[in-house]
């Protein structure tokens, strides 16, 4: 009030409405500071103390529940869903995986590539080499036996 007795009596009008205009950003803001603390305090609730304590123990036996044969494919990709924000992958010679965790750490790992599908299904030398050591050795063999009728052609006997 004393602010608005400092104005000329020609400005009145404009401070009142200003002031009014101030005066209800101030209590808007208060209000949300408010409902802010409300909030945090109904979010400290859903949780007590002894659960707090047993979600940061699974936290430090995240290798053992991990590691754990009875814990299913399913549960696991909802702890990685959980921890991992997002994963970037960079193909060059090397494949280059960078990892951004729910809390903002990151974590780069650099893998080798793997190999070419046609190098994968590619059999051993040694095979090979059997193989053709045995087409080698059956070759006379096989000459004689196509000379012979086959043994379901009856009509030569």
């Amino acid at each position: 009030m004393a602010s608005y007795l400092q104005v000329a009596p020609e400005n009145r009008l404009v401070a009142d409405a200003l002031e009014a205009v101030w005066n209800a950003a101030l209590r808007a803001v208060v209000e949300a500071q408010e409902h802010y603390e409300r909030q945090r305090a109904a979010e400290r609730l859903l949780i007590d103390d002894e659960q707090r304590a047993q979600i940061m123990a699974l936290a430090d036996d995240f290798p053992a529940l991990w590691n754990d044969p009875g814990t299913p494919a399913r549960e696991r990709k909802r702890l990685l869903r959980l921890l991992i924000e997002d994963v970037t992958l960079h193909k060059g010679k090397e494949i280059l995986a960078q990892v951004r965790f729910r809390g903002g750490a990151t974590q780069t790992l650099r893998l080798p590539r793997p190999p070419a599908i046609g190098e994968l299904r590619r059999h051993r030398a040694a095979l090979v080499a059997e193989v053709d050591r045995l087409i080698d050795q059956n070759t006379a063999a096989r000459r004689c036996w196509r000379r012979s009728p086959p043994w379901w052609d009856r009509s030569n006997r």
